[in-house]
């Protein structure tokens, strides 16, 4: 009851039923005189509502003046609180600074700012507390700044242990080698939609990086202090035809993918291909959140790239060739051939491999056998798919030494006419 009075002293606040006390407890910038609905006030009545509510309500509520005195706090403020009357006896140091600098930006009436505050406890213990801060007008004209909190200090560990568990995940997260990253939608997605206007909302609505790693800072190439949580999420996840392609493959496969290839820019505007693992939060049909790993497999594709161009250069080179180029391995079987195989010999390539080339060409005639043979050429006779036999100069040679267990074997006609025979290979 002595507070609540202490409260309309200091507020300069009227009597009328409680009703300007009660409203500026309640939050409201305004005077809004009691309304007694067509009968008269009963004096007290209102009153002493209003002070067993704001009594019992697990709610944390201090206002402060200009000098930092606190003229009003709740029962539930006083029985966590040191005891004091100014500010700075019952908040540490940093959190009265972060206090301060938001009452140089806040006006009556704006939207409160979100702050986490350590006050110190009646043992003197640091008391850590998140609530709201505004700033409400007194009937004078002058204001006040108001943090307002729901607070039991019968349930304050809650709040600890949520902190230590957020710390442990942040702590775990900003030290992984690997890439981590999360985007929150402030506008969620409407996932009931055709795939093309998901993929449109993903890239058009609303959003912003929730979480990022120093390791996804580092694959970024951001400069040295600039924090990638305030960049724009389209400055690295940029809307083109691959990163599209990307969306879709995720709604395919139910906002749930391994292994996704994404086209990602660095800070400076560089291309890089990355490969993603992603997780999405869906709730009630609309994608609030999106987060996952990723990896700069940019040199992998360049070297893959490389490497194909390298290959079909080698098929071009093999399909030029005057002789026929037969690749077997150690059973004699076919794996691959060059066209010449065909002009040459008549039979199709395709057809004959996986077949033992010993139907056409005897081998195991090379002296010494043919996987170790050191005639570095010799002649023989091979059945054509006409059912003659050509006179050919026959070499071998083993890939790799022989370590992987395949031999090329290269045919050149030696004979201007075929020698005719009866029987099929």
């Amino acid at each position: 009851m002595k507070r609540i009075e202490s409260a309309r002293t200091a507020l300069r606040l009227p009597d009328e039923g409680g009703a300007y006390a009660s409203t500026f407890l309640a939050g409201e910038n305004h005077k809004t005189p009691a309304r007694n609905h067509g009968r008269p006030p009963i004096m007290g009545e209102h009153d002493m509502q209003t002070e067993s509510l704001l009594a019992t309500a697990p709610v944390f509520l201090l206002a402060i003046d200009d000098d930092l005195r606190i003229v009003c706090r709740s029962e539930a403020a006083a029985r966590v609180l040191a005891p004091g009357d100014n500010l700075r006896r019952v908040m540490d140091a940093a959190s009265v600074s972060t206090l301060l600098s938001a009452r140089q930006t806040l006006l009556p009436g704006d939207a409160p700012e979100r702050l986490l505050a350590t006050f110190i406890g009646r043992d003197g213990a640091p008391r850590k507390i998140a609530g709201l801060a505004d700033r409400v007008a007194r009937p004078d004209g002058s204001t006040l700044l108001r943090f307002t909190a729901c607070h039991d200090a019968r349930n304050e560990n809650w709040l600890e242990d949520l902190m230590r568990s957020e710390e442990v995940l942040r702590g775990f997260v900003q030290t992984a080698s690997e890439a981590m990253w999360c985007i929150e939608f402030s506008e969620p997605v409407d996932v009931s939609q055709s795939a093309r206007e998901i993929v449109r909302q993903v890239f058009e609505n609303d959003c912003h990086w929730l979480l990022c790693n120093e390791a996804l800072t580092q694959l970024y190439q951001l400069p040295e202090g600039l924090d990638i949580e305030r960049q724009p999420v389209s400055l690295y996840f940029p809307r083109i035809p691959e990163n599209e392609s990307f969306i879709l493959q995720l709604i395919d496969a139910g906002f749930v993918m391994d292994n996704a290839a994404s086209t990602d820019l660095r800070h400076d505007g560089s291309v890089r291909y990355m490969e993603n693992n992603v997780r999405c939060r869906v709730i009630d049909g609309h994608l609030v959140r999106m987060w996952g790993t990723l990896r700069d497999v940019t040199q992998v594709r360049q070297t893959h790239k490389r490497l194909k161009i390298e290959v079909e250069k080698m098929r071009d080179i093999f399909a030029a060739l005057p002789d026929a180029i037969l690749v077997i391995d150690r059973n004699r079987r076919l794996v691959a051939v060059n066209p010449t195989f065909e002009t040459l010999l008549g039979w199709r390539g395709e057809a004959f491999l996986g077949r033992d080339v010993q139907s056409i060409i005897d081998l195991e005639a090379c002296q010494h056998g043919w996987h170790g043979c050191c005639q570095p050429c010799w002649r023989t006779l091979v059945r054509t798919e006409s059912n003659a036999l050509l006179r050919c100069e026959a070499r071998i040679t083993p890939i790799d030494e022989g370590a992987s267990g395949h031999f090329v074997l290269s045919l050149r006609s030696a004979a201007e006419e075929p020698v005719s025979i009866g029987n099929e290979p």
